[in-house]
C-alpha cells in the first residue's frame, strides 16, 4: 500500500529550490522513496546546519481523506505540491537562529497552507547528507564530461556564441532589414520593392521631354568639306572670278 501511494509522488523526486527569508538563504531538496516523501533543508552559512522532515503513507492519506483516496486524488495532490515547490511558494515557519525544530510551509498565503515539521540534524548527519548530495551531483556530471553546470560547458558556450554572432550578422544576399523576417515576409517585401522600382521607372519615362528621345546628327553624317549641299555625293563647282581690262589699255 505504501508503494502504491508514494508512486503518485514521483513528480516530487529530485527537486531543488532556494528560499530567501530575511537575510538568510536556504536550499530545499525533495526526495521520494518507497517508504516516505522527505524534505531536506540547508542553511547557507559557516555552521552548515541541515534539517529533515518526511511524510509517510499514513500522513499523506490523513491529508487526502483516508484510504478512500483514489489514484486521481493522489496525483492531483502531488501535482499541486510540485507546482507550489517549483514556484517557490514556500516559507520557513517558527524560524530563529536558536531553534532546532522548525517547519516548511507550502502555500503560506493559501486558504489552507500545509506544514511539514523539520528536525535539525546533528553535525555528523548534516556532513553525511551533504557528502551524499555532492556524490549524486558528481555522478550526474559524468554524462556531461564532469561539468558541474551544463549551461557553462565550453562546448555550449562556443556554440551559443557562434549562434549569437551568426544571428546578428546580416546575410550577404539578404538586405539588412529583411534578415530577421520569415521567408514569406521576405518574398512579399521583395515583391513590393520590385513593384515600386517599376512604377518609378515608368514615371521617369513619362516625365522625359520628347526632344530627348530624338538623336542628334553625328559628325559622320555631316557632308564632307567641299561637297555640294544639294547633293553631298557630288563635288561643288568652283567659280573663277571675272577680271575686266582697264580702259587705259
Amino acid at each position: 500500500m505504501s508503494t502504491d501511494v508514494l508512486s503518485h509522488f514521483a513528480v516530487l523526486d529530485e527537486l531543488i529550490q532556494v528560499i530567501y527569508q530575511g537575510f538568510d538563504r536556504f536550499v530545499v531538496l525533495s526526495q521520494v522513496t518507497e517508504s516516505a516523501w522527505s524534505i531536506y533543508l540547508g542553511l547557507k552559512g559557516p555552521e552548515g546546519r541541515w534539517w529533515r522532515g518526511s511524510w509517510s503513507t499514513k500522513h499523506i492519506l490523513n491529508i487526502t481523506n483516508g484510504v478512500q483516496s483514489g489514484p486521481q486524488v493522489l496525483e492531483n495532490f502531488a501535482e499541486k505540491l510540485r507546482t507550489t515547490f517549483v514556484n517557490g511558494d514556500l516559507t520557513i515557519g517558527q524560524w530563529t537562529e536558536k531553534d532546532s525544530d522548525i517547519n516548511l510551509t507550502f502555500g503560506p498565503t493559501a486558504k489552507h497552507p500545509l506544514h511539514m515539521a523539520l528536525k535539525e540534524l546533528s553535525p555528523a548527519e548534516a556532513a553525511s547528507h551533504a557528502t551524499a548530495v555532492f556524490t549524486e551531483i558528481a555522478l550526474q556530471a559524468q554524462s556531461r564530461k564532469c561539468q558541474l553546470n551544463p549551461l557553462f560547458s565550453p562546448r555550449v558556450i562556443a556554440e551559443s556564441s557562434h549562434a549569437n554572432s551568426a544571428s546578428t550578422l546580416p546575410s550577404k544576399r539578404t538586405p539588412a532589414g529583411l534578415n530577421q523576417l520569415p521567408l514569406p515576409a521576405v518574398n512579399q517585401a521583395a515583391e513590393r520593392k520590385i513593384k515600386a522600382l517599376e512604377a518609378e521607372l515608368a514615371r521617369s519615362k513619362e516625365r522625359s521631354p520628347p526632344g530627348d528621345t530624338i538623336s542628334k546628327p553625328s559628325a559622320s553624317s555631316r557632308p564632307p568639306k567641299g561637297a555640294s549641299l544639294a547633293n553631298p555625293n557630288k563635288k561643288a563647282r568652283k567659280y573663277q572670278a571675272l577680271e575686266f581690262e582697264s580702259d587705259e589699255d
